[in-house]
Order: structure tokens, then sequence, then C-alpha cells
């Protein structure tokens, strides 16, 4: 006979447990095929993510900018000690005197040589000008005033005069929300205003390297240069000299010209002055303007040097390299122009006069420039490209310590610096 069992006489589930779920889930963790592929996750995430994290801090203050469609990057600092606390100054680096082996093991000047017509289908150049700039507002003001005021006296057949500019730092983690927010809209600013000048322009080199003027900025310009114009034989456009040069810094054209235009590229020229330069570090000239030759520019840039043997006092480092040198095969003329260059205000300025530093103030240049054109004008002497006084005459007259430059001198030894900055008796 069917029947069926009434709804109260069906048998019943028993109750479900109430964490019946975290229940399958310990079993399933703690199975051994599980527990090897767990362990083996985190490794790989946790190593992933210490790697994200170390190249993040590497790279905190740096990132690749595109100009022109060309991305360009700054790279990140080499670790150094933090700077000396402020008066004292920072002692010389032992990199200055150590030897440089990516030098020493480089093609030699001597071997490079320097075929640079001035004329004909692979006409060079006398000189190659970077000025050194950054790409900030108050930089893009001065590069109008040189524009304007500098760069026509220097004629377009005999020199190249180039803005060179590093990539600008990312705001420091350190700063506030708000203040980074504001840096980095400056910096974009900065960007995009660099870029409508090299369209407008085309004389702004932008090198890959986190602007600052002692983090290797000289050594990349120089291997910017050493590329730009590399090639066997004549090569158009190469030029027999480059200069480093700041933009607070007013180059006398004529006298300019006739500084370079009959040495011998093909020696190993280093131009420029010794006066007022630190006693801190050996033979150098100071980085308000100083040249070389195109052998010497080309054996520094082609040389993958450590970071060690590029980075502080620009100028200082510049003269460290040319140490490398072995005098016997590969001796260095040094032309020093003495106190013909200098601070403008330190300077007695003349027809003589071949460079004035310090031009901090825009209205300054205006006046400096001024002032040379008088000289000038009171020795009844045009100021063209034809009428630079001989060299000779500028390191004669270099050799004459300004009374101004005296007195400077004579103040930085009552605030016990007299160790600082070289006298123009140990100049000589």
């Amino acid at each position: 006979m069917a029947f069926r069992l009434s709804r109260a006489a069906a048998p019943q589930r028993p109750p479900a447990f109430p964490f019946a779920w975290a229940s399958k889930a310990a079993r399933f963790l703690v199975r051994p095929s599980f527990r090897l592929k767990t362990l083996l996750l985190v490794l790989v995430v946790g190593v992933a993510t210490l790697v994200v994290l170390a190249v993040n801090a590497a790279h905190t203050d740096v990132e690749t900018i595109v100009i022109g469609g060309k991305p360009i990057g700054g790279k990140p600092l080499p670790v150094d000690r933090k700077p000396s606390p402020a008066g004292v100054p920072d002692p010389p680096k032992r990199s200055f005197e150590e030897p440089n082996f990516a030098l020493l093991s480089a093609t030699p000047p001597h071997e490079i040589g320097c075929d640079v017509p001035l004329n004909g289908t692979n006409a060079g150049k006398l000189a190659f000008i970077g000025v050194f700039s950054t790409m900030a507002e108050k930089e893009a003001k001065r590069r109008r005033i040189y524009r304007e005021h500098l760069i026509p006296d220097f004629p377009s057949d005999l020199f190249t005069i180039k803005f060179i500019v590093g990539v600008p730092p990312k705001p420091s983690r350190e700063l506030t929300w708000k203040e980074r927010r504001r840096k980095a809209e400056e910096r974009e600013d900065d960007i995009a205003r660099v870029q409508a000048e090299i369209e407008e322009y085309k004389d702004i080199v932008i090198l890959p390297v986190k602007e600052n003027i002692d983090h290797g900025k000289t050594h990349e310009f120089f291997k910017w240069i050493a590329h730009e114009y590399d090639g066997p034989g004549q090569v158009k456009g190469r030029p027999r000299f480059v200069m480093k040069t700041d933009d607070d810094t007013f180059l006398v054209a004529p006298n300019i010209i006739s500084n370079f235009i009959n040495l011998d590229c093909s020696k190993n020229i280093y131009w420029g002055t010794s006066a007022g330069r630190s006693k801190h570090f050996n033979d150098y000239f100071r980085g308000l303007a100083y040249a070389l030759s195109w052998p010497l520019v080309s054996w520094i840039g082609n040389a993958d040097m450590a970071p060690a043997h590029v980075v502080k006092i620009e100028d200082a480092r510049t003269g460290q390299w040319l140490r490398s040198l072995d005098p016997a095969v590969d001796p260095v003329t040094r032309i020093d122009l003495g106190w013909s260059m200098g601070d403008w205000n330190q300077l007695d300025i003349s027809v003589a006069t071949v460079a004035l530093h310090w031009i901090k103030h825009d209205e300054w240049f205006r006046k400096r420039r001024e002032q040379v054109l008088d000289a000038w004008e009171e020795e009844g002497i045009e100021f063209n490209r034809y009428n630079g006084v001989l060299p000779y005459y500028s390191i004669a007259k270099g050799k004459e310590q300004p009374k101004a430059a005296k007195d400077e001198y004579e103040r930085q030894r009552e605030k016990g610096w007299e160790n600082a900055f070289m006298n123009v008796k140990e100049v000589y």
C-alpha cells in the first residue's frame, strides 16, 4: 500500500554549523599541495614588491619627459654623502686625485686629430658655445636677452651657439601635498615653455641628466657633442673648439674670435682663466667660460666614466680629467687669460676684456654690454668680428690684478677665507 509521510514525520537536516565555511577553508589551506603554492606565491609577490619599491626610490625625483616626440630621461643622482654644514667648505673628493681608468683606456687625443676646414662642402665651425641654462622661467628671460644682445655678435659661419639644459627634478616628497602640486604645475609649465622655444628657435639642447651643474651635466654635454659630430674624416658642422659658459657671462665676441682663429685645434688646447679659482683643487680654469680643442672633447665625451668621476665642482672636474693625459705624448697647452676674464665687479673693463661674469640681473647684462662698447669707442675701434685685439695683449693685461679684485681678496682674507681662492701672485 502506498503511503506518504506527513510533513511532520519527514526527516530533518541537522542545523548548519555557523562557521562551516571557515572550517572548510582551514582544511583547504593546510593541504600540502596548497601550502607549497602559497609559499611560492608569497615569495614572488614579496620580491616583486621590493623591486618596485627600490626602483621607485631610486627615481623619486626624476622622470622621462617628451620633447618633440622624443623621450628624454633624467638620470638618478649617484649616492653621495650629505653636504657639509653651512659655512664649512666641502673637502675635495678623493676622485679628484684618483686615476680615471675610463680616460686612461679611451682613444687618446693625439690619435683623434682635428681635420676641420672652415670652408667647403664639409665646413665645420670655429667653435661650439654651450651656454648652460635651465628650464626655469627666469632662465627663459635670460635666453631672450642672449638672443637679442649677445648671439648676434657671433657670426653664424664661425659659431654654433646652443643653450644646454637638463631634465628638471620632480618635486621632493618631503614637501606638503599642496606645495608638491604647485611645484609639479610649475615644472609642467617650464617643460612646455622650453618645447615652444625649441620649435621657434631650435637653439636648446636637453641633456638626459637631472638638472644640476655639479651632477654630471658637463660630462653629458661633452658626450653629446662628441656623438653629435662623430664620424671619420671631415664632418660637416664639427667645431674646432668647444666652449662651456654660464648664462650669467657676457662674452666679448671680437676677442673670442681673435683668441681662437689662429689656434691649431689638433693640439690639446685648454683655454680659460685661473684668476680667482679655488685653492682646494689642482690646476683648472674657472667655469665662467673655458674651452677645449676637439681632440680633448672627443676623448672626454667618448669615455664611459663612473659617476664618482663626473660629479662635483664641474670646472675643477674638467681640470682633473686633463691630468689623466700622458704629458710625453699628449701635452696640454694651457692659455690663461687671467684677469681679462672674471666677475665684472672685479675687472677693469677695456678693449682687452674677453668675458664678464656674475651678471645676475637682466639689467646688469645690458649695462655690461654698454660698458664694453663704450671702452671700444673710447679707443676708436669698431666693435666687429674683424677687430678683436691680439690674444697676447689680453693675456698680458690679465696678469695685472685690478684694484677691485685685490680689495675682494682682502675682504675674504679678513673673513678667514684666504685659503679658499688663489691670489694673483699664486696664479702666475
